[in-house]
């Protein structure tokens, strides 16, 4: 007989599934790392974040990207049979995959960032600026698309980590693509540095280390639509815990901010997921203040291979984290087939690399007896997590092509 964490005496022992049972294979992977942020503050009302992130912000955010033609909420998915298999009571997914034709959360930030830039340098045509930004794909990507749609330029700089693929679609969606012989975070401080020489350049980035650029909050203003679009439809049935996948933080941030501002007090937990190679909110977590992580920060999340936290990001998460998660590529690549081939009873559900780490790690969470009892797992537990993106869409997709 074996047992699962949340079985707690024999009366409830199940004979042993076979080992590529859906979920086994994931007990056999060392746990992840967990980090409790003792420095919360779950009290702190929304209004202490206004010089961060504003209501004002989210709504002019809101009430632009609502306006958009392709613009239509995304679906918050029910995934019952992963729940059961991981002994909670419901699982709810909000489902990007398909966000504006070509998928990915990242498509509510730079689009939203570029146009405020360029509507502040009215009456000059969008055609006289290229936007430039660092990525890992998704926001190169995303801003791509959207500087095609609005008349301007893209330059997108990648570190060496990137693969051909998401090269190739950055390209397909009509931006120039400079790959730097380093990390993710040397793209940044390079795009930072043109920039700043280049004033028809458009620096249009959702990492800010010192949190002084105005672009990168209005970007996650932008991601705090995902909070409203889910408030709408949980309202009062609130999840008691959200697990929200990092790279720098903005979206994760976003998407508390979002929540938070519709709650009279953030009640859920919020549960941060990283790799464990590159896990720079954790590591700030643990030290209490703002720190990169060294290394080449390699990760199948490649969405994730960041070795230090935005700093507006940062600026919300210290106070609204629960705990930092870091897991292993193992985890995400288990659990990512097993959505794919709706392995736990859920209809299929299609994930890309980093799309997949939030859910990775609440599986990871909840299928290790000591991580499930430190962050509050039960049986009753409703637990909130994004499908940041989907896999990768084809180059040829009519949503990618420059208008």
């Amino acid at each position: 007989m074996c047992y699962y964490p949340w079985q707690k005496d024999n009366s409830m022992s199940l004979a042993c599934p076979s080992s590529d049972a859906p979920g086994r294979s994931l007990t056999k992977l060392r746990d992840p790392r967990l980090i409790l942020n003792d420095r919360r503050m779950p009290e702190m009302p929304f209004s202490a974040l206004s010089s961060t992130l504003s209501g004002t912000d989210m709504d002019r955010a809101a009430q632009t990207i609502r306006g958009w033609s392709a613009y239509e909420a995304t679906p918050l998915l029910s995934l019952a049979g992963f729940a059961r298999m991981l002994g909670l009571a419901s699982v709810l997914c909000k489902d990007e995959s398909r966000r504006f034709g070509f998928g990915g959360v990242k498509a509510l930030g730079a689009p939203y960032g570029l146009a405020l830039m360029l509507e502040a340098r009215r009456p000059c045509p969008p055609s006289d600026f290229e936007a430039i930004a660092a990525t890992d794909g998704n926001h190169g990507l995303a801003l791509a698309w959207a500087a095609s749609r609005f008349g301007c330029r893209a330059r997108i700089l990648v570190g060496r980590g990137v693969d051909t693929a998401r090269i190739g679609l950055i390209r397909a969606a009509g931006a120039q693509v400079d790959i730097i012989d380093g990390t993710y975070d040397e793209a940044v401080l390079e795009a930072e540095a043109r920039a700043a020489r280049d004033a028809s350049l458009l620096l249009v980035t959702d990492t800010d280390y010192d949190g002084r650029l105005p672009v990168t909050r209005a970007i996650m203003a932008g991601y705090a639509l995902l909070g409203e679009e889910i408030w709408r439809e949980i309202r009062a049935d609130a999840p008691t815990h959200i697990v929200l996948q990092c790279g720098v933080g903005g979206m994760a941030a976003g998407v508390v901010a979002g929540l938070w501002r519709r709650m009279e007090q953030l009640t859920p937990r919020i549960v941060t997921v990283e790799p464990r190679t590159a896990a720079c909110l954790q590591t700030s977590i643990e030290a209490g203040v703002s720190i990169g992580v060294p290394g080449r920060l390699e990760t199948r999340m490649v969405g994730l291979s960041c070795g230090r936290a935005s700093r507006p990001a940062w600026d919300i998460l210290r106070h609204t984290a629960f705990a930092g998660l870091a897991i292993d590529d193992g985890h995400a690549e288990h659990v990512q087939n097993d959505l794919a081939n709706g392995a736990y009873g859920d209809v299929p559900l299609r994930t890309g690399d980093t799309g997949v780490a939030g859910l990775a790690g609440l599986a990871a969470a909840a299928l290790s007896p000591s991580v499930r009892r430190a962050l509050g797992l039960e049986t009753g537990s409703r637990v909130l997590v994004i499908n940041s993106e989907g896999p990768l869409p084809d180059p040829a997709s009519p949503a990618l092509r420059p208008e």
